[in-house]
């Protein structure tokens, strides 16, 4: 049995309908509908869906003429849980891989707070998706001045102390 028999049971119902507002089973005919018409050539997704209250992922992958299809794991087995959570304007006819990984981590921040009886905001969501460095408050590490002496054949010469020699040696040692 091929991926395509396997799966022609599923369509896919409007393509301009946005992905948040589809119902389980759309949502997974037109994430299979998806990956086997739109999936570039060498590029993999995960595929989520519920059985018998469970997520399930399974990694897909597209090769040249086919799409190879990985063992489901179970993700989460706690009640409402959500298999994505996908950005407001994602479409069908808008969609990617990273739009997919995306709504992956989002469902996945979001369970895990359901399950420690915490409700995220779309802010905190978004925050935990895509942490920003703040680089003022990272320690940054001082380095050591060296000297420089200037030579006769115009170049520059580092003058290093007996101490940096040795911490030099040491590691040349190892």
């Amino acid at each position: 049995m091929t991926f395509k028999q396997a799966f022609c049971q599923y369509g896919l119902t409007g393509s301009d309908k946005r992905l948040k507002e589809l119902n389980e089973e759309e949502e997974f005919s037109a994430l299979v509908n998806w990956a086997l018409n739109k999936l570039q050539y060498f590029h993999s997704m995960n595929l989520r869906h519920k059985v018998n209250g469970g997520i399930y992922q399974t990694p897909l992958h597209k090769n040249d003429r086919e799409i190879r299809v990985g063992k489901p794991t179970l993700k989460t087995d706690y009640p409402g849980a959500i298999t994505y959570d996908w950005n407001k304007e994602t479409k069908y006819s808008t969609l990617d891989v990273r739009a997919i990984t995306t709504a992956v981590e989002r469902a996945d921040i979001i369970n895990v707070a359901k399950k420690e009886r915490r409700l995220l905001t779309e802010q905190q969501v978004t925050e935990m998706t895509n942490p920003q460095i703040n680089w003022n408050k990272q320690t940054q590490m001082e380095w050591p001045q060296v000297e420089l002496e200037r030579l006769e054949r115009n170049c520059w010469d580092a003058v290093l102390t007996e101490e940096e020699r040795n911490l030099i040696g040491e590691f040349l040692d190892v």
